[in-house]
């Protein structure tokens, strides 16, 4: 056989081929035609090309739900249960039972019993709980009197046990709080903790008082600060729904968490890189939402006049980003599965030729 008919042959199986492959090739998503089609739709379909079509609102904040008071304020100079006292009495009257040779009488240290009640030498029980030092001090220098009228009384406190307030969950430095002083805040617990891993917008702040929980986003929380109790827990995650995808014929598919609190479809496309130039068809951006009815917005960046709406497009948790493929990757992407095996075939045809 000579060797043009060898490729003659060759050539009309090769153009046999791509026809029968076509029915072949995988789709890697709906494609610009499909989406426009308004046929029997479950959707509606938005072509923004002014502003009077884009979304009034994206992702709105403000959720603050302030828990109640049930304990009072977390501090208080008062004496409680488990504070650790010292009694000191100053006597120059050798006949007093509190004189020391020139040093001051010490009782204590004493730790405060549940009861409250502190039994003092030739005094009797006192009650301290929930009592100021001064207090205290005024009481048990009235009743030393009658035993030594130049007895000198001072009450002291070394020690407590702190009452606390914890955070947990995505924060730099989970953990109990002290409650050292009186006015500490829902926002001084979280400065303390080293605030959130990340951005704050990203994060939910649920605090749990008395068995029950109350919950904010983060503007929410940082506008509405309360009063913290002891007992109080602070913990904060992630927010699920402060993030969007991205895919199609862009250079990075991804889920992006939110980069600003209120992300437009510019920090979107900016998030993936941009539009893939070898495959991406930019007069088929869509956004697609979700709600009653889901709305597929839609953008044709080959028009200048819509660039600036792409800056003012408002995205929403979970809105999907979807950049279609242009008709010549498509074809380019058809060629390159069908070639290895246009090229097998015809080896093999010619080698049974030859043969």
């Amino acid at each position: 056989m000579t060797l043009s008919r060898l490729l003659r042959r060759t050539s009309g199986f090769l153009a046999l081929v791509p026809l029968a492959s076509c029915s072949l090739i995988s789709e890697s998503g709906p494609l610009k035609k499909n989406i426009r089609e308004e046929g029997d739709m479950e959707y509606r379909l938005v072509e923004v090309r002014s502003r009077s079509d884009l979304p009034t609102h994206g992702r709105t904040y403000g959720l603050a739900e302030r828990p109640p008071a049930i304990k009072g304020p977390a501090y208080s100079d008062k004496i409680r249960e488990r504070d650790t006292l010292h009694f000191v009495i100053t006597d120059p009257s050798d006949q007093s039972p509190f004189y020391s040779k020139g040093e001051v009488f010490r009782f204590g240290p004493i730790e405060v019993p549940a009861d409250g009640l502190v039994s003092f030498p030739y005094v009797g029980d006192i009650q301290v709980i929930d009592r100021t030092l001064a207090g205290v001090t005024t009481d048990l220098s009235e009743r030393v009197k009658p035993i030594s009228n130049t007895a000198q009384v001072n009450v002291v406190r070394s020690d407590r046990l702190p009452h606390t307030a914890n955070v947990i969950g995505e924060v730099k430095t989970p953990g109990p709080v002290p409650l050292e002083r009186g006015d500490i805040t829902s926002l001084d617990l979280l400065a303390t903790s080293g605030g959130p891993t990340e951005a704050e917008h990203l994060f939910r702040y649920t605090l749990r008082r008395g068995g029950h929980d109350y919950r904010f986003d983060y503007l929410g929380f940082r506008q509405s600060p309360f009063a913290v109790e002891e007992g109080d827990l602070l913990t904060v995650t992630t927010d699920m729904s402060n993030r969007f995808h991205v895919m199609g014929a862009i250079n990075k598919p991804i889920t992006v968490p939110f980069p600003t609190p209120a992300p437009t479809l510019a920090d979107a496309l900016g998030a993936a890189t941009g539009l893939d130039e070898r495959r991406s068809d930019p007069s088929g951006v869509f956004v697609f939402r979700k709600g009653s009815p889901d709305i597929v917005y839609t953008f044709d960046l080959k028009n200048p006049g819509v660039m600036p709406l792409v800056q003012r497009f408002p995205m929403k948790g979970e809105d999907i980003v979807y950049v279609t493929e242009a008709p010549l990757a498509r074809w380019n992407r058809m060629i390159s599965q069908i070639l290895p095996t246009t090229v097998t075939q015809a080896a093999n045809v010619g080698a049974r030729y030859a043969n």
